[in-house]
């Protein structure tokens, strides 16, 4: 799917008017239809014109649900697909040289190098959940912390789960972090009880890496 969310991403203005140049036809169509139902007198007369109007109305209608469908992926669902977002092209230093020189990764104290115990899959000093901790009691609106700190980075994405089965995605980032904010998380409309918070770091060639993940508890209100 993201070749085509990329199409019609990059196409979006072009995809408009074509709909656009198309509705009009439809539209036109439609008037010319109804018109001549209305000047009709014969039932063959009448039943040619009102096939028209039927088959212009269709056709309008249809280009309508293609514009409305295309404005409601580029709005709503492609943000929530950062793979189609952030292209897998080599990815410029964040802080500074290239992506593959030695010495671009971040740099932080011991401390904040090791995961937290009680966390799955996190690499020390590369990708870590910091906040929520292990098997916090949570509610409200939150700030999930962490740090991303990987070479050819393409971007992030945090995602919870309530059985570790069906994963839906909070959001998503591309810029590297140590221990700061990854972004926010509203609870408040979740149901109590555990859930899983994993994050997921994917490198500028669409390569995944090494997830991390830790439980959390949504308290009631």
């Amino acid at each position: 799917m993201d070749p085509f969310f990329q199409f019609i991403t990059e196409n979006e203005l072009v995809i408009y008017i074509l709909l656009g140049i198309g509705g009009l036809f439809a539209l036109r169509t439609l008037v010319l239809g109804w018109t001549e139902w209305q000047k009709s007198i014969f039932g063959l007369e009448k039943e040619l014109a009102f096939n028209k109007i039927k088959s212009s109305g269709v056709i309008l209608i249809l280009l309508v649900m293609i514009g409305l469908s295309q404005f409601c992926f580029v709005s709503f669902v492609i943000p929530f697909f950062p793979s189609t977002a952030f292209e897998a092209t080599p990815t410029a230093n964040l802080l500074a040289g290239t992506p593959n020189a030695p010495g671009t990764e971040m740099t932080a104290g011991p401390g904040s190098q090791i995961p937290a115990e009680g966390t799955i899959g996190c690499t020390a000093g590369q990708i870590m959940i910091t906040s929520p901790a292990p098997d916090e009691e949570i509610s409200g609106k939150l700030t999930v912390k962490g740090t991303i700190n990987v070479q050819n980075f393409g971007y992030y994405k945090y995602e919870y789960s309530q059985a570790n089965d069906i994963w839906v995605t909070i959001a998503a980032g591309d810029k590297l972090i140590l221990d700061g904010e990854l972004g926010n998380w509203d609870v408040t409309q979740l149901t109590p009880g555990d859930y899983q918070l994993r994050l997921m770091v994917t490198d500028n060639t669409g390569a995944a890496l090494p997830s991390c993940s830790l439980t959390v508890k949504i308290r009631p209100e």
